[in-house]
């Protein structure tokens, strides 16, 4: 019953994914008119980045159902996760986290608020709670980050952040940021010893916290 949920909403997910990160060449042709194919480029690298987003979304939901039994939940997850793969392949290729996509990740949350009021009822109120204490903690320990190390972190990481918490919770972005910057800092390490960084270089962060994030969905409720 739930691959009837989930393989339809992972699918959807991952073309809308797909969509927003080829808009440009989707409306702008020779033609003057909306090329739909372009959605899916003959690009065997980007094919790749979406077949393992499509498969990162199904893992998510599979764990996230099996183990909690419940689809507003593990729904909401894999939202996320699919969230932050165009977050992660844009912030790599271009340093840059778009407000469209961080926005569309609070408004989604909102529908999921509903979802679960509707739901559970009385748990809601400490999700909700546990939603703000993630929101305060990444935020906090971003923008205080972004004060001490110059040109480190920008605000896009902060408001990237600011969406995660309010779908991980509390322990959720704690165990995120932990490990998101646990594997940046070893990725770090690697680049400046073979050279490819310098220290005044910087490495966007959003590929590394998808993974952070992806890994935390596995350990923390």
């Amino acid at each position: 019953m739930w691959l009837l949920v989930s393989v339809p909403m992972v699918s959807i997910f991952t073309v809308l994914a797909s969509g927003y990160l080829q808009k440009d060449k989707i409306l702008k042709n020779e033609e003057g008119r909306i090329n739909i194919s372009k959605i899916f480029p003959k690009d065997i690298k980007y094919i790749a980045f979406l077949v393992l987003a499509f498969i990162a979304g199904m893992t998510v939901f599979t764990v996230q159902y099996n183990y909690f039994g419940k689809y507003i939940k593990a729904s909401k997850l894999t939202f996320l996760i699919m969230l932050l793969a165009p977050i992660a392949y844009i912030d790599f290729k271009s340093h840059i986290i778009p407000n469209i996509l961080v926005l569309t990740g609070i408004f989604a949350r909102i529908v999921f608020y509903i979802m679960e009021i509707i739901a559970f009822k009385q748990e809601t109120l400490g999700i909700f709670k546990s939603d703000m204490k993630g929101l305060l903690l990444g935020c906090g320990i971003f923008l205080l980050g972004g004060l001490i190390t110059k040109n480190g972190i920008g605000m896009g990481d902060v408001k990237m952040y600011a969406a995660i918490a309010l779908f991980m919770g509390y322990f959720g972005t704690l165990f995120s940021l932990l490990v998101s910057l646990f594997i940046c800092s070893i990725a770090s390490i690697i680049l400046l010893a073979t050279g490819k960084k310098t220290r005044k270089d910087t490495v966007p962060l959003a590929p590394f916290v998808y993974i952070g994030t992806f890994i935390t969905m596995f350990f923390v409720n």
